[in-house]
């Protein structure tokens, strides 16, 4: 893990929008490649809460992608706690595992393959 020093509060608040800016750009690129999303990234599907700051570093927690379909793709933000709430083995929240076994692995072979040009 990398560790990032700023100078004073100007610097963390600058960083914080780059990171905020870079994920709204991040989701709508996807949109324009047909992706759809249940919500937006600045709120949690689950908790309805906002990315959160870390406590030591002041630094923003953005919401993380969790894949409810990958055919076709269909993906809500929620915050990494929610995600393990989502995937929990006792009380899965099943309404956001909207996939069949293996989908997920196939949707990364065909990503992976489609980087490299058809090429695997």
């Amino acid at each position: 893990m990398s560790l990032l020093i700023f100078k004073d509060d100007s610097g963390i608040d600058i960083f914080n929008e780059v990171i905020k800016e870079d994920i709204q750009t991040q989701q709508n690129e996807m949109i324009s490649h047909k992706t759809n999303f249940l919500n937006g990234c600045n709120k949690c599907l689950v908790c309805n809460g906002e990315a959160t700051l870390d406590e030591d570093t002041h630094l923003i927690q953005p919401l993380i992608k969790h894949h409810v379909r990958y055919f076709p793709q269909v993906i809500s933000y929620v915050h990494y706690e929610c995600h393990k709430k989502i995937h929990d083995t006792e009380n899965p929240i099943t309404s956001l595992i909207q996939y069949e076994e293996g989908d997920s692995k196939e949707f990364y072979n065909l990503r992976k393959q489609s980087m490299m040009g058809g090429v695997v």
